[in-house]
C-alpha cells in the first residue's frame, strides 16, 4: 500500500510475550496496485501535516488537540471529499485509531469529546468506527482489499487482543469474550478465537470451544508464528472430542470418537517429533475403540512397525500396548521387542515383551528380558513372576523327572521370592526431559513394619549413571501403602533403575 505525500506508516506497538511480532502487518509499500493519495483534494493535503504532527507527539495535550482538529475538519461537510473516499476514509481510520489508543480513553465516548461535529451528544465507538472505516477503503479501492487486511492488524488490534488474552489468563471471562470479538472486528486472526474456544471450554460449551479451536488451526495455516497456538488448539480439539464422546451414547458416541481418532491422527502429523507423541497415539486408539473401529487400530502402530528406527522407545512400547488391545500378539512382540532394542534399560518395554512372550508360549525366551527387569525394578512381584510362569512353561514341556523337578524347584523358588518381598513396589508414573526427569514408585508394605531410604539412579541412553535421586519413606505398617517421587536434574536421561528395597 503506497501513501502518496505520507511517509511511511506507524510501526506496530510491541507485543505480549503470548503474540509473536511476526502477526502485526508493517503498512506502506505492500502492493504496488494500492496507491492512497492524501494529496487531494486540498482539504485533505492541508490536514496531512496536522497528521503526521498527531502520530509523532509525545505531547499529550498537544496530540489531542490536533486530534480534535483533524475530527472536526473530517466530519464538516464530508461530501467534500467525494473525489478520493479512499483517501478519505483513511484519515479517518487513523484518526478513529489513534483516539482509541489515547490512555484512558472510553471505548465509546461522546463524539463531541473528540472533536465530531455531527450528532455531537451521541457515542461513538471507536473499534467499530475503525473497521467501518477500513471496509469503507475497500469499497472505493478494491486493489486495496489485501492491504488494509494486513493494515488491520495495528495497534489497536494489539490492544484488543491484549486485553482479550490478559483478561482470560485472569480468568474474566466477560471481558475476555468482550474484547476478543472486538479483536475479530479488526482482524480476524487466531488469538481471538483462541481467547473465545477457552472461554466457551470454561464455561462448558465444548462444542463451541471445538468450533473455535478449528477456527485458529484454520487462521493459523502454515504460519510458524503461531505453531504453538495451532498445536495446542489440535490438542484441544482432539482430546475435548474424546472426552464427549466418552459421555456420549450410541451414534453420538460413535460420530464424536471417529472425529476424535481423525484429530489424533492430524496432531501426530502435525508434529511427530513431540515428546507427548506415545500419548497421543494411545488415544487415538482409545478413539478408535469408542467408535466402534478397531478394525483400523493396525493404521494407528503401522508406521511403527515399518520404519521402528524412526520411533522412540515409548512411542514403539505404547504402539505395542495398542496392537495387544487389538489382540495382534505378533504385531505386539516386534514393537517391544523394538522398544527394547532403542532402549535396553526400559522397564516397560521389558516387561511387555517378557508378557507377551509368556502369551506366545515362549517361555525359553522370557529369562533374558525378566532377569534385566528386575536388575531395573526389583521389588516388582510380577517381575519375579515372570521367572515362575517361565518355568512352570518349560516344566510343562519337559520330558524327563528330573528335569521337570528342576523346573517345579525354580517355580516354587521364584514364587517364594516374590510373595515375601518385605516392600512391593509399582512404578506410577516416569517423565524425562531434555534435563530433568520424575520417578514415581507405589510402595505396599508386606511385612510387619519398615521404614526404608529408596534410591533411585537416572541413565542416559547408554545406561551410564546421570543422576541419583533418594527419599524417605518414614515407618511402615503392613498394610500401608505411600508413593514416593524421586526427581533428577541431567541431561538426556533415558531410564531408570531403583535400589533393592529391603
Amino acid at each position: 500500500m503506497r501513501l502518496t505525500f505520507i511517509a511511511g506508516a506507524a510501526a506496530a506497538a510491541s507485543l505480549i510475550t503470548a503474540v509473536p511480532a511476526t502477526a502485526v502487518a508493517q503498512p506502506g509499500g505492500v502492493s504496488a496496485s494500492c496507491n492512497i493519495d492524501l494529496n487531494q483534494p486540498k482539504e485533505l493535503a492541508m490536514l496531512s501535516l496536522s497528521y503526521q504532527q498527531a502520530k509523532s507527539s509525545q505531547n499529550a495535550d498537544q496530540r489531542k488537540k490536533l486530534l480534535m482538529t483533524l475530527a472536526k475538519e473530517l466530519d464538516t461537510k464530508p461530501e467534500r471529499y467525494a473525489k478520493n473516499l479512499a483517501g478519505y476514509h483513511f484519515m479517518l481510520s487513523e484518526v478513529y485509531k489513534m483516539w482509541a489508543l489515547e490512555p484512558g480513553q472510553p471505548a465509546a465516548p461522546v463524539r463531541s469529546s473528540i472533536g465530531l461535529v455531527s450528532s455531537p451528544t451521541e457515542a461513538i465507538d471507536l473499534v467499530t468506527a475503525t473497521d467501518a472505516a477500513y471496509k469503507a477503503i475497500v469499497a472505493a479501492s478494491p486493489a486495496c482489499e489485501a492491504d488494509i487486511k494486513a493494515q488491520r492488524q495495528n495497534e489497536l488490534w494489539l490492544a484488543q487482543t491484549q486485553a482479550a488474552l490478559t483478561a482470560s489468563s485472569a480468568g474474566k471471562l466477560d471481558s475476555a469474550e468482550y474484547y476478543a470479538k472486538r479483536s475479530m472486528l479488526l482482524s480476524d486472526g487466531p488469538y481471538a478465537h483462541y481467547v473465545l474456544a477457552n472461554v466457551s471450554n470454561l464455561k462448558n460449551d465444548k462444542k463451541a470451544a471445538i468450533m473455535h479451536w478449528r477456527h485458529v488451526i484454520e487462521r493459523a495455516g502454515s504460519d510458524t508464528s503461531y505453531r504453538d497456538l495451532k498445536s495446542g488448539s489440535m490438542y484441544y480439539v482432539a482430546m475435548t472430542q474424546l472426552e464427549l464422546a466418552g459421555s456420549a451414547q450410541g451414534a453420538d458416541q460413535v460420530a464424536l470418537a471417529k472425529d476424535a481418532a481423525g484429530s489424533f491422527k492430524a496432531l501426530i502429523a502435525n508434529a511427530p517429533d513431540s515428546p507427548d507423541v506415545p500419548n497421543h497415539y494411545n488415544n487415538w486408539a482409545e478413539a478408535l475403540t469408542l467408535s466402534k473401529d478397531t478394525a483400523s487400530m493396525g493404521e494407528v502402530y503401522a508406521e511403527m512397525l515399518a520404519n521402528p528406527d524412526k520411533q522412540s522407545d515409548m512411542t514403539l512400547a505404547v504402539g505395542g500396548v495398542i496392537a495387544t488391545r487389538a489382540n495382534k500378539s505378533d504385531d505386539a512382540l516386534k514393537l517391544f521387542e523394538a522398544s527394547v532394542k532403542k532402549n535396553p534399560n526400559s522397564r516397560d518395554g521389558l516387561r511387555n515383551f517378557a508378557a507377551t512372550l509368556y502369551g506366545k508360549d515362549r517361555f525359553k525366551e522370557m529369562f533374558d528380558p525378566s532377569r534385566k527387569l528386575v536388575a531395573l525394578d526389583p521389588n516388582n512381584y510380577d517381575a519375579w513372576m515372570f521367572f515362575a510362569y517361565a518355568s512352570q512353561g518349560m516344566g510343562k514341556s519337559a520330558k524327563l523327572p528330573a528335569e521337570k523337578k528342576a523346573w517345579t524347584d525354580s517355580l516354587v523358588k521364584y514364587q517364594t521370592f516374590a510373595e515375601n518381598l518385605p516392600v512391593k513396589v509399582e512404578v506410577a508414573g516416569f517423565s524425562r526431559g531434555a534435563e530433568q526427569a520424575t520417578l514415581t514408585l507405589a510402595l505396599e508394605q508386606v511385612a510387619a513394619t519398615g521404614s526404608y531410604t529408596v534410591t533411585a539412579e537416572f541413565l542416559d541412553e547408554a545406561g551410564n549413571l546421570v543422576a541419583s535421586a533418594t527419599a524417605e519413606t518414614g515407618a511402615l505398617k503392613k498394610g500401608d501403602r505411600k508413593n514416593v517421587e524421586l526427581k533428577a536434574t541431567g541431561q538426556k536421561i533415558y531410564a531408570y533403575r531403583y535400589k533393592p528395597i529391603k
